[in-house]
């Protein structure tokens, strides 16, 4: 999160030459869509490991 940041300050200065912005605009776009594979995995874990506590809360009330 913290290049990602590094990378929007570096393109809003605007001060990069063309081929330079272009590259950094492709890591931020890689960056991305790293972080939100991220996401969407720990969201999945959270789900799961949810769904197991609720499956184990029903087993130890019956």
């Amino acid at each position: 999160m913290l290049r990602l940041e590094e990378i929007a300050d570096l393109l809003e200065d605007g001060e990069a030459e063309l081929a330079r912005s272009l590259e950094l605009y492709k890591e931020g776009a890689e960056l991305a869509a790293y972080c939100t594979q991220q996401l969407t995995d720990a969201r999945q874990q959270v789900n799961m490991l949810s769904k197991e506590s609720y499956s184990q809360e029903i087993k130890e009330d019956n």
